[in-house]
């Protein structure tokens, strides 16, 4: 705020405070001149939060919020003045050590001074008051929540989190940079030597379970979900192996009836050890340790499927043998037939 709108603020609280009745006073804070002590509270915090000229409300008004402080001090003042003038009774002193406490009623609500009835009132309007700041909380984390995630918060927290990882890793190398020039890396126990595989081990892993992992990778032995790996692949490609062998002894598609006879009835055949494989694989996967390893059955249909899709090997050999033979026919009915036309002209 610029120097002269401050004097001119003080010179304006000096000439209002001086003219102003104690009705007006209370007011301007909307509020009547009986109301509790914890009831003018919260008007002056009500009224300072919509007029604050830093609030960044649609009302904020200095000149405003500079008339609401000072009349919540001069009323303030004025009842301090009043409680001072009263003079107290004296308060006879009871025995009370072997009766029941008869203030334990003022204990239901915790507010402000008076009968239960006033405190119960002051009880109620702190509750609003209350639930009017969390309403106001909450809105400005979720508008800050909204901001963080937009790209621009985005960025700036992603650029901090860089810089400050940077930061750590260039303390770490700073520190390791003094310590060797300092020499507190020489004569360490072990130096020069190959390091010992052997004493590193699993530390969320009892000594008993370790051993007897060690003992037992030592002398070649291997889990059984990777013996049963190595055979599912192994027996799947047999698997697709046949299944190509048994499509080059049918022909092209689309197939005879007695090819597709032939063919169904080789996947019948080889149904069996579909199933031999699909219940390693049920047995793998309840024994694999990682969730990621597990496999999937083997679909015979699929199979099927890409083999058919794949022309036969075995029938270019046939074609090859035919050509062969019909040629080998018709070198040998041409050497026959020039036979016979030799031997008929010999007898003519």
């Amino acid at each position: 705020m610029p120097y002269t709108d401050s004097i001119f603020l003080k010179r304006f609280n000096h000439r209002y405070t001086s003219k102003s009745t104690s009705r007006e006073l209370y007011q301007t804070l909307g509020v009547t001149e009986d109301c509790e002590d914890e009831a003018l509270r919260l008007a002056f915090v009500y009224l300072a939060k919509r007029f604050h000229p830093d609030s960044g409300t649609p009302e904020a008004d200095a000149v405003r919020f500079s008339e609401i402080e000072n009349a919540y001090r001069e009323i303030r003042k004025i009842r301090n003045a009043q409680n001072d003038k009263q003079v107290l009774p004296d308060v006879e002193e009871f025995d009370i050590k072997h009766t029941a406490p008869q203030h334990r009623h003022y204990l239901t609500f915790d507010v402000g001074i008076g009968t239960p009835s006033k405190r119960q009132r002051l009880h109620t309007i702190q509750r609003a008051q209350n639930a009017v700041d969390n309403v106001m909380e909450h809105r400005l984390k979720k508008l800050q929540a909204e901001e963080r995630n937009t790209l621009i918060g985005m960025d700036k927290q992603r650029a901090k989190d860089i810089k400050t990882r940077y930061g750590m890793d260039r303390l770490v190398e700073d520190l390791i940079q003094e310590a060797m020039n300092k020499g507190e890396f020489r004569d360490l126990p072990g130096m020069g030597k190959p390091l010992n595989t052997t004493s590193a081990r699993n530390p969320y892993v009892d000594f008993v379970t370790h051993k007897l992992n060690q003992i037992l990778i030592d002398n070649g032995f291997t889990p059984e979900w990777i013996q049963l790996s190595k055979e599912i692949r192994e027996e799947t490609e047999e698997l697709k192996k046949k299944l190509s062998e048994k499509r080059n002894d049918i022909g092209e598609l689309p197939l005879t009836p007695r090819d597709a006879s032939l063919w169904k009835d080789n996947l019948e055949k080889l149904k069996i050890s579909t199933k031999q494989i699909n219940d390693k694989i049920d047995k793998y996967n309840l024994l694999v340790p990682i969730l990621q390893k597990q496999m999937l059955h083997v679909q015979l249909d699929k199979l099927a499927e890409e083999a058919l899709s794949i022309s036969p090997l075995k029938n270019v050999k046939k074609y090859t043998q035919t050509n062969h033979k019909n040629s080998n026919e018709n070198i040998s009915q041409d050497l026959l037939n020039f036979i016979s036309d030799l031997f008929s002209k010999k007898i003519t």
